[in-house]
């Protein structure tokens, strides 16, 4: 456990120092000073390239082979691409956020969402997170609305029991969009997604 702690530390900590706009933000608890939540908010405020080089993604902390390491390569990569596809105008990305078990519920999560969509609204840019089913309810109380399913193709040739056993979760992920400034509206446009 040790391990995998100290592995996704080093993961992130190199996340953050090869990306200058990436930021992340905690949250406290008053009398220990305990860290209760986190969040990582990616600052997209260039212009997108409309043909950027698709670049395979490489979940290079799992084994080179495993069916872990494909598998995250697929849904990671799939993720990455369909918003490169789809985004093509400066925004601000909630890319990761954790709350504590024992302090969800209590403010946390909405603190460290509402960080990232005022630091939008300052910018003039629009707030987008990917969200997997059970947080789009999270995420609708804090502004932001559901423009596009995320459908991954998992579909491999001869899949082990284990690609079965991940593909066979829950993996529906949803683009969802808050406008800069205010809060989305059903009927919206999302700008930020091209034509389909």
């Amino acid at each position: 456990m040790e391990a995998a702690i100290d592995a996704s530390k080093a993961r992130h900590i190199k996340m953050w120092r090869e990306n200058e706009g990436c930021h992340w933000v905690k949250v406290t608890e008053m009398d220990s000073g305990k860290v209760v939540g986190a969040a990582c908010w990616n600052f997209n405020l260039e212009q997108q390239a409309m043909a950027a080089k698709k670049v395979p993604f490489n979940a290079y902390w799992h084994i080179e082979g495993s069916d872990e390491k494909a598998f995250a390569e697929k849904l990671i990569g799939g993720l990455r691409g369909f918003v490169s596809e789809r985004v093509r105008i400066p925004n601000i990305e909630l890319s990761q956020m954790m709350v504590h078990p024992d302090f969800r519920a209590q403010g946390a999560g909405r603190l460290l969402v509402d960080w990232g969509t005022q630091k939008a609204s300052e910018f003039g840019v629009d707030t987008i997170v990917m969200s997997v089913p059970y947080a789009v309810p999270v995420y609708e109380k804090c502004g932001f609305g559901v423009i596009e399913q995320i459908d991954i193709d998992f579909t491999v040739p001869s899949p082990s029991k284990k690609w079965k056993e991940y593909q066979s979760e829950d993996l529906r992920t949803f683009l969802m969009w808050k406008p800069a400034g205010r809060t989305f509206q059903i009927g919206d446009k999302a700008p930020c997604a091209s034509e389909l």
